[in-house]
């Protein structure tokens, strides 16, 4: 019974260093979830204002095309593609599983660009090599870095004839709430429908078409930047729901353990006392 008693007890405190384990993680996860959410209203604010930018230099073309670019690119004629955005790290319960399987839904063809390691490796163990990886943002002031980075391996895809029509594929978080998985086009862009006809036009110092070009180029950047930083918000919501559950699991089963052992004490009591009493019994 002793060896019992101390086998319980060694896997009480492993359980208990568990937790401990699990807070800090369930803390960074709901500190990086609340930079995130602070950070998106600024990276939204960031995309309306270019896509009203868009609209005011649409106005200025009588021929303002309804998306861009229009010179093929984009089109059917070249390579389908699906930008991921998954988890870098693990312990995110369900949550990259279904991005995985929304992700393995794409038509053949077409070609399917990860952002975050996590995703890499889970696409990889069900027999799908990504065409093209790159690791998530850990911190969202890394989160422009990695937005900048995937808008140039895009632009040279492109550039290559080796890109057309783009979709993104990323998590989504409303306050913290377990993320849903959202899809959305990146490429070819639909611009914004013009503005009413202002007293004043704006001032340019470019020809407007190539200030439409330009605006594109920012708004698409601006669009990948949401995207991250909703993604990250996502994974993070995604890991500290994960940890809750976990933390409850620990405690039921420190209940449990605690419950054991004080049992296994108090057996080991009566037992001493029985032999007490026994060998007092024998003495006389």
């Amino acid at each position: 019974m002793t060896e019992r008693l101390a086998e319980v007890e060694a896997r009480r405190a492993s359980v208990q260093d568990l937790g401990s384990v699990t807070d800090v993680m369930r803390s960074l996860a709901s500190m990086r979830l609340q930079q995130a959410l602070a950070t998106l209203a600024g990276t939204r604010a960031y995309a309306d204002v270019i896509a009203g930018a868009l609209a005011q230099a649409a106005g200025l073309l009588d021929d303002a095309p309804a998306q861009w670019p229009t010179n093929g690119k984009g089109s059917g004629r070249h390579q389908a593609a699906l930008l991921l955005f998954a988890p870098e790290h693990g312990f995110v319960g369900a949550f990259a599983g279904r991005l995985i399987d929304a992700a393995l839904a794409a038509p053949p063809g077409c070609a399917l660009w990860v952002v975050g390691q996590r995703g890499a490796a889970l696409l990889e163990e069900r027999g799908r090599t990504p065409d093209w990886t790159l690791a998530m943002a850990t911190h969202t002031d890394a989160v422009t870095d990695t937005a900048r980075r995937i808008a140039e391996a895009l632009y040279q895809a492109a550039a290559d004839g080796r890109l057309g029509r783009v979709e993104l594929l990323y998590g989504r978080t409303a306050a913290g709430a377990p993320p849903e998985v959202t899809r959305r086009a990146l490429l070819p862009l639909g611009l914004p429908q013009r503005l009413a006809t202002a007293p004043v036009p704006p001032l340019i110092n470019m020809p407007p078409r190539e200030l439409i070009a330009r605006l594109v180029d920012e708004y698409v950047f601006a669009l990948l930047a949401n995207a991250a930083m909703e993604s990250f918000a996502a994974e993070n919501a995604a890991r500290l729901s994960t940890m809750m559950t976990a933390r409850h699991n620990i405690e039921t089963t420190l209940d449990n353990l605690t419950a054991t052992v004080r049992h296994l004490r108090q057996e080991q009591v009566t037992t001493e006392l029985i032999e007490l009493v026994s060998g007092a019994e024998a003495m006389r």
